[in-house]
């Protein structure tokens, strides 16, 4: 019998300062992508999150470091080639076929991304990617610890209803939404 070891989770602490949504890339799909962006401590990185599909695809609610993404951005602004959301697999550990697309989705809504005007389904880059990041790192948020491989924070949670100890409720479980490959 082969036992194998328990790898302990890696943990961070960010600062969460927006939700958004956004139109799926496809013009026939049905719902919304919500995403989350979070900054470093330090104010250095930010990082960006898939938080609902608006439907039940598939998809990894990992936090990916939008420094990996800006890099690809701008090789492809450079480029000034009209590009498939596939090129923004490579930011995600996760391998569902949806992280892409709906990362794309998340980044027109945030004008980083355009629609091509000759091919519905290919991107072009048309935000400064810079006075993005600037501008993100300057918002106030609400702290947050997530877990780096995105599967959910289990957290011990002591609620009093009232004073007497007959009327505690006692630990309770409770999941912090970030779960990776989620069904929506």
């Amino acid at each position: 019998m082969s036992r194998t070891k328990a790898i302990e989770p890696s943990f961070m602490e960010l600062s969460s300062v927006k939700e958004g949504q956004a139109p799926k890339l496809s013009s026939g799909a049905e719902g919304k992508i919500t995403y989350q962006l979070a900054v470093s401590t330090d104010k250095k990185q930010v990082f960006i999150a898939l938080v609902d599909s608006g439907s039940q695809g598939y998809f990894s609610r990992e936090w990916v470091n939008t420094d990996a993404v800006l890099e690809i951005l701008n090789s492809l602004g450079q480029r000034a080639e009209a590009f498939p959301s596939k090129v923004l697999l490579p930011v995600f550990v996760g391998r569902s076929s949806n992280n892409a697309p709906f990362l794309a989705a998340a980044l027109l809504a945030e004008k980083l991304l355009g629609r091509d005007g000759k091919h519905e389904s290919k991107l072009r880059v048309i935000g400064d990617a810079a006075n993005w990041k600037k501008a993100v790192l300057a918002l106030k948020g609400k702290p947050i610890r997530v877990r780096l491989d995105g599967k959910p924070i289990v957290s011990t949670v002591q609620e009093s209803i009232s004073g007497s100890a007959t009327n505690m409720k006692g630990a309770q479980t409770k999941e912090v939404e970030h779960a990776s490959d989620s069904s929506e």
